[in-house]
């Protein structure tokens, strides 16, 4: 017996399949507030559901948002099993109603592990600003794709989803991100670090070198001045680090036997940290000039180092020199795109529309960066962190889908003239051009059980590791410095450690890289600082080779307690308990980790 399924109206629709086949509810919530419902039948092939909606129907149909949800991906309360989204929050079927949507996509992708199925979808089509979206009612859990009314007023390109159907021991959360990696693979969207540091010595290097960020000037935030011009402009706030004392940085590295370290330098422009974007010539005087700079960059080259410059290009303040609003981003109706709402160094942020970036700053400011001498990751920031951006400017109109295009080649040029890139989140449109995020997630890896969540996962890590080098939260900067938590989450999540000088320089007290800081005001304080990070080099050092592999599980043994394993066979245990753990004849002391080799 067959059946005919049509979505009705404009949407033309139609799948003439078994009975058997996998129901596909379209849940559209239209402009007047009512909710119409479709269903549309659909075969499942070799384990894989797919389904796709022309962008000429979505729009049509004239709604303000669209949930899409096939009949398996739901679970009752008690199941055994699990739902998990790309930003690695997860949970397991404990309450009778809840919700909880990840409206920040990192990975084009999310899963279920039911008694009934596992799955893992792939968003193909509109995978920009997508929402994955869980619900709890009356007992049921029900996990949907769930697009917003900007992409079903104006789609981009037809919507298309995919599920795979996941079995054996494929089937849990470190199955989905390695299905995840393999069709980023398959589809050249990325290439793992063992093809690209060919050729390639700088980025070689940093792969498996500590990032040791040193914030050296800064103006008050934030800023009492919102419109800053040359009348008004605030002295600079803070000069921590001179160029000269980057040299002495260098230096006691080397001397406490520090053996690989990529340093970047955050402020070193002119007005210092987020002082006039997108200018930053000339060198801020304060901290020495352009000749101090060649000096500090050739001083920590001769120590062995890497040294690479922080600059940003998506950001804009009136008080540059190269101020004009031609080049800002508008919204619809035509005004400037403000970036944030706090005012930093510069004052109000304004938005670069992403064309105009690589047309007028990252293609031109970029080479004359890389002539001072920097050579590395070469760190550009913001543009991971947020998605890509819409430009209704008719004079340079951008969907977000072209303004990431527009941004991968920001990056591609970084990688040209320092040798790679990095920037401030993990959202993978940029995959294919990012080699370093700063921080992956600014989750909290703590938090448990709030509302429908139980906690995080290394989502992100188990499909990039051994492509993308990162510092999994904001909260593992200085990672040494930190409580034991934040040292064994560094390791379990397979991070690359980042040691920041001067992480603290909000007024409000803001410390969203963790409680502890580095400073060298003084010769002690430095010797103290360095003697942190030569601690975190001695541990991380062992294990720096698996930036190089790719995560291959991830897994809960016990209470607090996690195995990680990667390609090569390593595997790595962290003990969070108060409590010794013994695992395979081996105690592992409270708080503590312990690495073997293969089976």
């Amino acid at each position: 017996m067959t059946k005919k399924a049509c979505v009705a109206g404009a949407l033309a629709v139609c799948a003439v399949v078994a009975a058997s086949g996998v129901e596909i509810e379209l849940s559209w919530t239209l402009k007047n507030g009512k909710t119409e419902i479709e269903r549309v039948q659909v075969a499942e092939k070799d384990g894989v559901t797919a389904f796709a909606l022309p962008r000429a129907a979505i729009r049509a149909k004239g709604a303000k948002r669209l949930a899409v949800t096939p009949d398996f991906a739901t679970a009752k309360v008690g199941d055994a099993g699990y739902w998990v989204v790309p930003t690695g929050q997860y949970g397991t079927f404990r309450c009778e109603k809840g919700d909880f949507s990840c409206s920040w996509p990192s990975m084009s992708m999310f899963g279920m592990k039911t008694p009934a199925k596992t799955y893992v979808a792939l968003v193909k089509g509109l995978k920009y600003y997508f929402t994955a979206r869980v619900t709890a009612r009356d007992g049921v859990y029900r996990q949907s794709c769930v697009l917003n009314e900007e992409q079903c007023s104006a789609p981009y390109e037809d919507f298309a989803i995919e599920w795979r159907t996941l079995t054996g021991d494929a089937a849990d959360y470190s199955g989905m991100a390695r299905a995840y990696r393999a069709y980023q693979l398959e589809r050249g969207a990325v290439k793992p670090f063992k093809e690209r540091v060919k050729g390639n010595d700088a980025l070689k290097y940093a792969v498996a070198a500590p990032e040791i960020r040193i914030r050296q000037a800064w103006k008050p935030v934030p800023s009492p001045v919102p419109e800053q011009v040359p009348e008004n402009e605030p002295a600079i706030k803070r000069v921590a680090v001179t160029f000269d004392r980057v040299g002495d940085i260098a230096r006691e590295l080397k001397r406490q036997g520090v053996g690989r370290a990529e340093l970047c330098l955050v402020g070193w422009n002119i007005g210092g940290h987020d002082g006039r974007w997108p200018q930053s010539f000339p060198v801020e005087p304060a901290l020495g000039g352009e000749a101090k700079l060649r000096r500090c960059i050739k001083d920590t080259q001769d120590c062995g180092y890497l040294i690479v410059p922080h600059a940003n290009f998506r950001d804009a303040y009136r008080i540059a020199e190269n101020w004009d609003i031609e080049y800002l981003i508008k919204n619809d109706k035509g005004e400037p795109a403000q970036a944030h709402s706090q005012f930093w160094g510069g004052g109000r942020q304004f938005q670069i529309c992403p064309q105009r970036a690589w047309e007028f700053w990252s293609s031109r400011e970029m080479p004359r960066m890389a002539a001072l001498g920097f050579r590395g990751m070469g760190y550009f920031d913001v543009v991971t962190i947020l998605l890509a951006p819409v430009c209704n400017d008719p004079r340079h109109p951008l969907s977000r889908a072209e303004a990431a295009a527009w941004w991968g080649k920001s990056a591609e040029t970084a990688r040209a003239f320092f040798g790679g890139f990095a920037s401030e989140g993990s959202l993978d449109h940029f995959a294919g051009s990012l080699d370093s995020v700063l921080y992956a997630s600014f989750g909290d890896p703590r938090a448990k059980n709030k509302g429908l969540v139980d906690g995080m996962l290394p989502v992100w890590q188990l499909v990039y590791n051994g492509i993308i080098v990162n510092n999994p939260f904001t909260t593992t900067v200085n990672f040494t410095a930190q409580d034991r938590y934040s040292r064994l989450k560094l390791l379990e999540y397979g991070g690359r450690p980042n040691f920041y000088f001067y992480s603290k320089f909000v007024d409000d007290g803001t410390d969203w890289m963790g409680k502890s800081d580095l400073g060298c005001a003084t010769d002690e304080e430095l010797r103290a600082s360095v003697a942190k990070i030569k601690a975190g080099w001695d541990i991380w050092a062992p294990l720096s080779h698996l930036q190089f592999e790719y995560m291959r599980r991830h897994a809960r043994l016990a209470a607090d307690v996690f195995l990680t394993e990667w390609e090569d066979g390593t595997r790595l245990v962290t003990n969070y308990r108060t409590s010794p753990y013994t695992f395979e004849g081996r105690a592992i002391p409270a708080e503590d980790y312990l690495v073997l080799g293969k089976e």
